[in-house]
């Protein structure tokens, strides 16, 4: 009997059993790929990350097991990127109900925050306060600072609900320094901006608004803040400033903010463009040109028809989400009353593997033996050898450079010195090598020898970390923050937070006191 009718014959046992050959780990881990692939096209290319997501097959509670929550984020965020407000909804109950399933209090906080504004800001629906509390309550879990913050901002939305704008100023000029010295997302104070500008427009204070509106818009370039987020609320200004002007008769400010909010019509949503038609209703009724009235009048039609198409589709996937959802959980349990089967199935299949194996386990020694001194397979490699000789020929002076500045950091003292050199070392790296750092098993190779214990005891200690996590603990051991990680690996500060939290999860730290970074320098400061 030689080797492969061995390997035949296990398969063949194991079929027989009906048992995967694939363990849930690497089941899963073959459609987790596909949440990171969403995650760092999302911002820039939304209907490619759609397609990711809807790349991952049913049933989903087995397929991505344990992610659900990331996966239903994503799709909310996709969701608001295409206006849709019901699937929207649909989508953030979802993220809510499996992040509280998971654990995840960072999602299972902000799913709470989206289905507050949801219910309360757009359905005016008074018992959307729980998820407000919901939302303080995980956040307060996961320790996350910034969601506390969006958590005060939205009880300034609040205030504005009631139409108590003095209220609503209050709160955001107490905790615009605090909302600005988040520099690693811009967002909270853009959105206080945004609140304060709205704000003193209602409060007829047009001084005021205009200088918290130019602050707002020198913020058009941070690389925090999605352009297209951006331009959604200058856009919503734009509505605001040239209603209020309309209000006043000023009739020239009025075009002057139409034309305005033209020049951002593509960044709308659908409450913004029915504020934008109407006031362009009103403003030719007011010059008496009705026939350009009536044409806006149509496109206000044509808009109010789509949104309801929009709306009752997503009423029915909305239905038959939640129902397949039931169902999967319904079958996760029934499931469960089987595992005791399937155990009693793979004990009787390792337990005939293990004596076939012990059987036969002197012949195979040899067969692999001769196998591996064949002659075709040593010319195989030999060829193989000279290919890859060959195409890194043209990158070994550029290496060795490398690699001669690389011992000189190693041997700089002072952690704060190493730092400075390691930061010009990967700027020079990301500008002149960039093909070599697109790889992570090459950027692995080429970062270890900045500290070989380190690499050696974080994958002795850890070796379920994956070759890129383990990169990115590097970096957070050295002191480099999620954004300029995000730099060097050229992904989104939002892939890098996602797997740090993956990182987390690994190393079993979500009840320690201690972050990610801290728990890093703790356990290997001294190598």
């Amino acid at each position: 009997m030689n080797l492969k009718f061995f390997y035949k014959l296990i398969f063949i046992v194991v079929l027989l059993f009906g048992f995967p050959l694939v363990s849930q780990n690497e089941h899963n881990g073959r459609f987790l790929k596909y949440i990171d692939s969403a995650s760092n096209s999302i911002e820039k290319k939304p209907k490619i990350a759609a397609l990711f997501l809807d790349s991952i097959p049913e049933p989903l509670n087995k397929n991505i097991k344990g992610h659900l929550a990331c996966y239903y984020e994503l799709k909310v965020l996709i969701n608001d990127k295409n206006d849709e407000s019901s699937k929207l909804y649909q989508n953030s109950v979802l993220a809510l109900k499996y992040a509280e399933l998971e654990k995840n209090y960072d999602i299972a906080g902000w799913a709470s925050l989206e289905l507050f504004y949801n219910s309360y800001i757009v359905k005016k629906d008074s018992s959307a306060y729980k998820y407000l509390k919901k939302a303080q309550k995980y956040y307060e879990l996961s320790d996350n600072k910034n969601g506390i913050a969006e958590v005060t901002q939205m009880q300034a939305l609040t205030a504005v609900n009631r139409k108590d704008y003095s209220k609503s100023n209050q709160l955001l000029l107490n905790s615009l320094d605090d909302y600005k010295r988040i520099e690693d997302d811009a967002y909270y104070h853009m959105y206080a901006l945004f609140l304060l500008t709205t704000n003193y427009i209602e409060l007829d204070s047009l001084s005021h608004a205009h200088k918290y509106f130019k602050t707002l818009r020198s913020l058009k370039d941070n690389a925090t803040i999605p352009s297209s987020l951006h331009r959604r609320h200058v856009a919503t200004i734009y509505g605001s400033l040239g209603a209020f002007h309309f209000k006043k008769k000023d009739i020239d400010s009025t075009l002057f903010y139409l034309s305005k909010s033209e020049s951002v019509r593509n960044a709308m949503n659908d409450y913004d463009k029915r504020n934008y038609y109407n006031l362009y209703i009103d403003y030719y009724d007011f010059k008496e040109d009705y026939k350009s009235k009536n044409n806006y009048i149509d496109s206000l039609r044509v808009l109010e028809d789509y949104v309801l198409k929009k709306t009752m589709n997503a009423s029915l996937l909305m239905g038959n989400t939640l129902m397949q959802s039931e169902t999967e959980l319904g079958i996760e349990r029934k499931g469960k009353n089987t595992i005791k089967i399937w155990l009693i199935g793979l004990f009787i299949v390792l337990s005939l593997v293990s004596v076939f194996y012990v059987v036969k386990h002197k012949r195979s020694k040899k067969l692999v033996s001769s196998f591996e001194k064949n002659n075709d397979e040593y010319t195989y490699l030999k060829s193989n050898h000279e290919k890859l000789k060959a195409k890194v020929h043209g990158l070994e002076e550029y290496i060795v450079d490398v690699k001669k500045e690389i011992k000189n950091i190693s041997s700089i003292d002072g952690t704060a010195n190493q730092q400075h050199k390691i930061k010009e070392l990967y700027k020079n790296l990301h500008i002149n090598a960039p093909l070599l750092l697109d790889k992570n098993e090459d950027h692995l190779k080429l970062v270890n020898e900045l500290n070989i214990d380190f690499f050696t005891r974080i994958k002795n200690e850890f070796p379920q970390l994956t070759s890129s996590e383990i990169i990115i603990c590097y970096y957070l051991f050295v002191g480099f923050k999620s954004k300029e990680i995000a730099v060097f690996l050229k992904s989104s500060t939002r892939a890098i937070e996602g797997k740090r939290y993956r990182i987390s999860k690994k190393m079993n730290l979500q009840k320690s006191e201690l972050s990610l970074a801290d728990y890093l320098y703790k356990t290997f400061k001294n190598t």
